[in-house]
């Protein structure tokens, strides 16, 4: 293992790090990227969508943590007022254009250590970062079978997770919120043309938005599928919305889960 921060220019591997930020083995291979500096067995990011309204959500994860405890801590860990408040307010004094790293272990005793016990994780590194409207915190656990991360680790990993974080960032605005992707190809435009409740009023079109939405994808990665405008996206999302009689992308999929199971009777 380097005890000493590499020249970006010899980091292995961020040229493909880069080319596999949209793509599903990206995790896996920040994770390798990692490896040159110390060892980080899983990290995970929290969006923020809306800065004046925050309300933080699990927007990516990776590596030996479960997809179904990652979310559940997750969902945890987001429960816990005082918890969820430090995230927000980490996210917003985040200086403009920039980042702000931080190093934080559990105290012994509290909800945390369990959580982090019960994974083997012993200390996060953390970077947090805003825009005008939105933020990002993305988190890298450290395993106790691996220790405490040294300072020439901890100095080292402050030079190589802001580019990790902004990828993680540039993914979210690609691919959208995995927390919240339904998957499998879940399908509006399936139950529209077997006549499933309100989904039969849809146009093929607004059909066709409504499964990227529900698959998690962003306006942008909609817009690059369809070869249509972001405007267009908006535009035939709103009109879906209208035609479907709900207001949010978490009545759309309420809506679904419930046309579907009636489909499916």
């Amino acid at each position: 293992m380097s005890t000493t921060a590499p020249s970006f220019e010899n980091l292995v591997g961020l040229e493909r790090l880069i080319t596999c930020a949209p793509k599903e083995e990206f995790g896996a291979v920040a994770l390798e990227f990692l490896s040159n500096i110390t060892r980080i067995e899983s990290f995970g990011a929290y969006h923020i969508a809306n800065l004046s309204a925050p309300n933080p959500v699990l927007s990516f994860w990776s590596g030996r943590i479960s997809d179904y405890w990652f979310q559940r801590d997750a969902d945890l860990i987001l429960a816990d007022a005082d918890t969820k408040t430090k995230i927000i307010d980490l996210v917003q004094s985040a200086p403009d254009h920039s980042v702000t790293i931080d190093r934080w272990h559990p105290p012994e005793g509290s909800d945390r250590k369990a959580i982090y016990d019960r994974n083997g994780v012993i200390e996060h590194v953390a970077v947090s970062s805003r825009d005008r409207r939105s933020g990002l915190r993305s988190f890298y656990l450290r395993s106790q079978k691996d220790g405490w991360i040294s300072e020439v680790e901890h100095a080292a990993l402050c030079k190589v997770l802001p580019i990790v974080h902004q990828l993680v960032g540039v993914r979210h605005q690609i691919t959208g919120t995995a927390r919240h992707g339904i998957g499998d190809g879940a399908n509006a435009t399936r139950l529209r043309n077997t006549g499933a409740a309100r989904f039969r009023d849809s146009t093929p079109r607004e059909s066709e938005v409504c499964d990227l939405l529900l698959d998690g994808k962003s306006i942008a990665a909609s817009a690059l599928e369809l070869g249509i405008s972001e405007a267009t996206i908006r535009t035939l999302r709103q009109r879906a919305y209208r035609r479907l009689h709900v207001g949010s992308a978490r009545e759309l999929m309420a809506l679904f889960v419930g046309a579907t199971n009636a489909h499916n009777t």
